[in-house]
């Protein structure tokens, strides 16, 4: 893994000099539509500075988070009319061999994503070419480690997480993953840079005691596929965790969910801090991803987004302006289980606590 920097503005290359975010509006995963057109409609309205491609769920169960980027695992089954996938109890010899021999070759191209996982992965290049002012910054994301790992079972329910050769198998496929993914979104970055989001959900759980999650599991994976890509890295958490674990990491971003779990990060701001002060950045989940979206307005969340950065601030010594500098703002979640209309407004909301946040900076 390379030497690690953090950075908090943004190289937008090309000459372009260096862009700091200042709030910008950025999508979180998922979005309820089956068409990618429809989606990237939603996308070209609300957050344009940060162009992510979307996650369609409802177009297959192949787009799933977990299934879409568990194709290829070695013993994966999917049941797509049935919406299931599991893997069988005693992998096929010529499976994993096979595999091992794509991975040991080292080239990023045997694991790409193919369309009918990721429709609007494919289709991210043609929206591109009509958009009248290139995106400051392209995001994409991979399931993570951890959370695809306590996901995907054997018949009998039990995680691969919890099976060394699998965990490591399904590890080594996300790094190699991502380093494709990043590899398809550089040369369309013509004046930003790629930022590669790791969506961990289960790491919710982390240091709860709920779930069996040893950091001596959990961090090494992480590392492996966070630092399997040379462009920005964040992490996106739908939920309270252990943030001073996860700021030990080699991230640019953390994307948490501020609209019911900020406490969860301000419990943590020594290292969170620490993490700001080195150049890190933050993505403010502050928009709820559910009914409450739909009456919330910017002004109200765009004051809990400056309270918290206050109370940030006062913790650590940093000014409110500096960390609202290194900032995005995001859905607290994907919105693919939404009502379209209620996804809309998730983003369109964003978007406007974006420009309420701007106005004060």
């Amino acid at each position: 893994m390379r030497g690690f920097r953090r950075t908090g503005l943004i190289d937008s290359g090309n000459g372009g000099g260096v862009w700091s975010p200042r709030c910008a509006p950025m999508a979180v995963g998922s979005v309820p539509y089956a068409d990618a057109a429809e989606a990237y409609q939603l996308l070209l309205r609300t957050t344009p500075e940060v162009m992510a491609w979307p996650q369609l769920p409802r177009r297959s169960f192949l787009e799933n988070m977990y299934v879409q980027f568990a194709e290829g695992l070695p013993g994966l089954k999917v049941d797509v009319a049935a919406g299931r996938a599991w893997v069988v109890e005693e992998l096929p010899v010529e499976e994993l061999a096979a595999f091992m021999e794509r991975l040991e070759a080292g080239d990023p191209q045997a694991f790409g994503i193919g369309a009918d996982h990721a429709a609007g992965l494919h289709g991210l290049p043609a929206v591109l070419r009509e958009m009248e002012r290139p995106p400051r910054l392209l995001k994409g994301q991979v399931t993570g480690p951890v959370s695809l790992c306590m996901s995907t079972a054997f018949l009998d329910k039990r995680a691969l997480f919890y099976d060394d050769t699998m965990r490591e198998v399904a590890t080594e496929m996300l790094a190699a993953r991502a380093r494709w993914q990043e590899q398809f979104l550089r040369p369309l970055a013509a004046t930003g840079q790629v930022l590669m989001m790791v969506d961990e959900p289960f790491l919710a759980q982390w240091g709860s005691g709920y779930l069996s999650m040893p950091d001596n599991l959990v961090v090494p994976a992480l590392r492996r596929v966070v630092g399997a890509v040379e462009c920005l890295r964040g992490i996106h958490i739908c939920g309270g965790t252990d943030w001073a674990k996860v700021t030990r990491l080699p991230l640019d971003l953390l994307n948490f969910d501020a609209a019911d779990h900020v406490d969860a990060l301000l419990a943590n701001a020594g290292p969170v801090g620490v993490f700001l002060d080195e150049g890190g950045m933050l993505a403010w989940g502050v928009v709820p991803n559910d009914d409450r979206a739909l009456s919330l307005s910017a002004e109200s969340a765009g004051a809990s987004v400056l309270a918290a950065a206050e109370t940030l601030g006062n913790e650590v010594g940093i000014a409110e302006e500096a960390i609202l500098a290194q900032s995005f703002v995001s859905p607290a979640c994907g919105t693919g289980a939404l009502p379209p209309a209620t996804a809309a407004r998730c983003f369109e909301l964003a978007g406007e606590v974006s420009s309420w946040l701007r106005d004060r900076l």
